[in-house]
């Protein structure tokens, strides 16, 4: 599994963190809510940061196209199920909800993580299918990219109870190994190949989660 793990990726994070002004007003496709681009809420740090991932990573921007926003997810009190989250593999966002892998252009993806003194545990987790999950590509799209949210959604609508929630979660992550897990370090860039099967666990020790992610895509 290829990872990189940069340490102190910014300089000084503290200005990056106080340029948002929580403000994160789009909804998308996945979970919580998300800033503006970067290209739009700083045109000269975007490419000043497309410069040094594009750098680290050894890509060329030729053919290639980098999205980046920042996202500040909440730790859901109501019961510990909600802190463990979904797998899944990164795919969704504003323009495209629903995809086939002719569709999925993503390269690479990756974090910054930016919660000032963080719980570790509260990082990423990378996972393989059991050898035993005999998935399709098309099956893998669908449980992973398009359909991972319906429960949450599903739950919030009414439309399941805490306990069907908590089964369908249950069953869906019996097909899933964990094979690595990187803590969660303030400034600590993370990045992965794109279809990595990968989760983001929230703690009760820590009451949000700031990240800023990005996504090379093919263009």
């Amino acid at each position: 599994m290829n990872i990189n793990i940069l340490e102190n990726f910014y300089k000084e994070p503290e200005s990056i963190i106080s340029m948002l002004d929580n403000d994160y007003p789009i909804s998308g496709c996945g979970t919580g809510n998300r800033s503006i681009p970067l290209q739009q809420m700083n045109p000269k740090l975007y490419e000043r940061f497309c410069d040094k991932i594009f750098h680290i990573h050894n890509l060329k921007r030729d053919g290639l196209h980098l999205t980046s926003f920042f996202m500040e997810h909440k730790t859901n009190l109501e019961d510990d199920v909600f802190s463990k989250r979904w797998v899944h593999i990164d795919g969704k966002n504003p323009d495209v909800c629903l995809m086939t892998m002719d569709e999925y252009k993503l390269v690479l993806c990756g974090q910054i993580l930016l919660t000032p003194n963080p719980d570790p545990e509260a990082g990423i987790k990378m996972y393989d299918l059991k050898p035993e999950v005999k998935w399709t590509e098309r099956e893998l799209i669908d449980n992973c990219i398009n359909n991972y949210t319906l429960p949450k959604s599903k739950y919030d609508a009414g439309m399941i109870s805490l306990e069907e929630y908590k089964k369908i979660h249950e069953e869906y992550h019996n097909n899933f190994e964990l094979t690595c897990e990187v803590k969660n370090v303030y400034n600590r860039m993370v990045s992965w190949k794109a279809g990595t099967l990968h989760g983001e666990p929230m703690t009760k020790k820590m009451e949000k989660r700031l990240t800023q992610y990005f996504f090379i895509q093919r263009i």
